[in-house]
């Protein structure tokens, strides 16, 4: 461990503790990216296999500073609270919505499987083996997914934010039950392709438009004993699935062991902010002379109107990790080769004003502004991997939650702001 790099570590959870005592609640924009950052950040030095460089904490904590300047510039613009109304209403077709998605989710799962020729399996073995071929072509690039099938992905994103606000309005035994329903393509995209991110951003996205959407029913969720369990044991969970799904990724090679899987996904999932910390400090000043304007950021966007093709992964160039390359540098390293380093944080505090004047209105129970919040959220609980929206099937999955919300919402749903508890 970088001692040098503790130490301003340290400066995360001053931060955080400014944001919560200012935002009111650890939900508020600025709180919940420094806390996030406090546990993300806190995380590699402990246990990465590599280095982090004290350059890239520093820039780690202007960056959360970015946030909260913002998000402090928006509370000093908040309007006076809305008056008491009636709680929120289910927006109208929503549960039908929810059984669309997960339909046109299992759509994406037939193509998957028919583009491949799986159909006439005689049993599981035989399964196990296809999908580890499978991998094996997808990752050599002989083999991937028929184009309808990557459009159809929107669905599944979709689907999971329309369960997140389904539960954060109605949070019954039948809406949990509901709410699992989009993820079953998921998990087996997950199984079929053995990638972790089909999983992962489904439960990302899920989890934003819930916490945007409970926050406008007046119901924020508290972190008690039972639901720290239950996030625990979710942490577990996934970590055992997806050792297995590694397991059949590698099968047969020595790399497919238990204890060589389980190595693998340590290295996987630790060096993101050490990778990031190498690359700003070899690179952080000429990426200054020569920005990209938003190429990284926008990078779906930019493949889409042809300015400038979207590379296959993350990025191209990676780092050395016990002897395997590792590309994921966070959402960082494209904002700073878009915008530089001053316009990276000058960007990350008009992110903070945004999401904290959104969060000003959906606190008021405002469910319009919820997708905005939910935008944040996810975009957040992304930043270690990359930034998220350069996907365009997730660009619009939430354009159409914004303008569902927008649509479904009535002015009469305002309520006044409930009184903040520590959350």
């Amino acid at each position: 461990m970088n001692w040098l790099t503790a130490a301003i570590f340290l400066l995360l959870p001053v931060i955080a503790i400014i944001a919560r005592r200012l935002g009111g609640s650890w939900y508020a924009p600025a709180a919940f990216f420094a806390a996030y950052w406090c546990v993300f950040g806190g995380l590699p030095l402990l246990a990465s296999p590599i280095s982090i460089a004290p350059a890239g904490m520093l820039f780690l904590a202007a960056a959360c500073g970015a946030v909260l300047l913002g998000a402090w510039a928006a509370q000093r613009r908040q309007r006076a609270p809305a008056t008491l109304g009636p709680p929120l209403s289910e927006p109208p077709k929503l549960r039908w919505f929810v059984g669309l998605c997960t339909l046109l989710g299992l759509a994406v799962v037939v193509l998957i499987v028919v583009s491949f020729a799986l159909e006439g399996l005689p049993n599981i073995i035989n399964l196990l083996a296809v999908v580890h071929r499978l991998a094996i072509e997808r990752y050599a690039g002989t083999w991937q997914e028929p184009a309808l099938a990557r459009y159809l992905t929107a669905a599944l994103y979709l689907g999971a934010l329309l369960a997140g606000v389904m539960l954060g309005i109605r949070n019954t035994r039948a809406t949990r039950w509901l709410a699992v329903a989009p993820f079953m393509p998921s998990v087996i995209i997950t199984v079929l392709l053995t990638t972790k991110a089909s999983l992962l951003i489904p439960l990302a996205l899920a989890a934003s438009s819930y916490l945007a959407t409970s926050i406008a029913a007046g119901r924020p969720p508290r972190l008690n004993l039972k639901r720290a369990a239950l996030l625990a044991g979710l942490v577990v969970g996934l970590a055992i699935a997806f050792v297995l799904v590694q397991m059949i990724r590698y099968a047969s090679w020595s790399s497919g062991q238990p204890l060589a899987v389980v190595q693998l996904l340590w290295s996987d999932t630790f060096p993101y902010l050490a990778a990031f910390s190498i690359w700003f400090g070899h690179n952080a000043i000429s990426a200054s002379f020569h920005p990209s304007l938003g190429q990284y950021t926008l990078a779906g966007v930019f493949d889409l109107l042809h300015i400038h093709t979207r590379v296959a992964g993350l990025y191209t160039d990676q780092v050395i990790v016990n002897g395997a390359g590792y590309n994921i540098y966070t959402a960082f390293r494209g904002l700073v080769e878009d915008f530089t380093v001053p316009g990276a944080l000058v960007f990350l505090a008009l992110v903070g004003f945004g999401a904290e004047m959104a969060y000003q209105r959906v606190r008021s129970g405002n469910l319009r502004y919820a997708g905005l919040l939910a935008a944040f959220y996810a975009a957040t609980l992304w930043s270690f991997v990359v930034d998220l929206f350069i996907y365009n099937t997730i660009v619009l999955a939430f354009l159409i939650l914004i303008g569902y919300l927008v649509l479904a919402g009535k002015p009469t749903s305002k309520r006044a702001p409930a009184p903040q508890v520590s959350t």
